[in-house]
């Protein structure tokens, strides 16, 4: 059953929770946020349980200090970590279909789905830009150089080799579940409230901030990191191009921090990875501290801030330009596009 299309208008990505009156009640936008988040800590509350017990069962030494060390050539650590950040996924999931009692691609996307072809259009450019921010926060942590304060971090290639594979293939899906959770649960349980989208970009992106060490080293990038995601959500209607950007990010930044640890060019990319951790998760809190000096870590946060903001402005123009739109403007759902289905109790 549809909306009466003589009451439709076009819809920003921020308000899809609108197109019902049913998802946009007022109790609506806090049950989903509620659902999301009781979700999230009940799933990572199990991973950190099994991991305890599967952990007392190794013999010898206490692996369980291992995997809260923030060392990134840890295999085991960064599973935990990467294990955490996934569980935003079902959470983001739970948070929507339950809480908002809606369809899950309401979230996706202006076009209730994840648009390929968005992908396909913008995908190469916002991999590119993601791999550029890393490579001038590693860069810049280099020049600062590392003054080998940080942990011992000798890695053979086996160890190497294990982090490579973990990350590859949980990053992505931290990636997933954090945008999901973050600029489709938050940012449109408020715009179920708010017709300007800047107080819910802010809210989701502050978000980021949970369970992180709060330095400028991690603080900076981190809130870059979300307000680029929120942003290019926002301007290309849909998670798409930030869980591009994201995954980008956090697989490039851990892989840097792994192979340069103890370096300046780890210590500079371990800001950003610890920036792109999923918020509650123990690489936000330790990972900008393992690869060495806090002057390399900041000034790689601070080359990472600075080159998140401007390539968020690239990819607005380029979006901009290629869609049609004035700058300021956002892709959005047209007036005469059908209302997606409600779903059934």
């Amino acid at each position: 059953m549809s909306a009466d299309s003589s009451l439709r208008v076009a819809v920003p990505f921020h308000r899809m929770a609108t197109l019902r009156p049913a998802w946009a009640g007022r109790l609506r936008p806090l049950l989903t946020l509620a659902a999301a988040f009781v979700a999230y800590v009940v799933l990572i509350s199990v991973v950190l349980v099994l991991t305890i017990l599967v952990l007392a069962l190794v013999p010898g030494v206490n692996v369980a200090l291992e995997v809260t060390s923030g060392d990134p050539t840890s295999a085991l650590d960064v599973t935990l970590a990467l294990a955490m950040g996934v569980m935003w996924l079902p959470a983001g999931i739970i948070g929507v279909r339950f809480g908002g009692w809606r369809p899950l691609g309401t979230a996706w996307s202006v076009a209730a789905r994840p648009r390929r072809e968005l992908l396909r259009a913008y995908g190469p450019w916002v991999g590119a830009m993601g791999v550029l921010v890393v490579i001038l926060a590693a860069a810049a942590g280099a020049i600062v150089g590392a003054d080998g304060s940080g942990q011992d971090t000798t890695a053979s290639g086996l160890q190497l080799l294990a982090v490579t594979v973990v990350v590859l293939v949980l990053a992505p899906l931290q990636a997933v579940g954090l945008e999901l959770a973050l600029r489709g649960t938050v940012m449109q349980a408020l715009g179920s409230w708010l017709r300007s989208p800047l107080l819910p970009l802010l809210a989701a992106s502050a978000v980021m901030l949970i369970g992180r060490e709060l330095t400028a080293a991690v603080v900076l990038p981190a809130l870059a990191l979300g307000l680029a995601a929120g942003i290019l959500a926002w301007k290309s209607g849909g998670l798409e191009l930030s869980i591009m950007l994201t995954a980008t990010i956090t697989v490039a930044s851990h892989l840097v921090s792994a192979f340069g640890a103890g370096s300046g060019i780890g210590a500079g990319a371990a800001a950003l990875n610890a920036a792109a951790a999923a918020p509650g998760t123990s690489a936000a809190a330790l990972a900008a501290t393992a690869s060495g000096s806090g002057s390399a870590a900041l000034a790689g946060g601070i080359a990472a801030a600075i080159a998140l903001l401007l390539v968020t402005a690239m990819l607005m123009a380029r979006i901009s330009a290629r869609e049609g739109v004035r700058l300021r403007e956002p892709v959005v759902r047209p007036a005469d596009e059908p209302v997606p289905d409600v779903v059934p109790y």
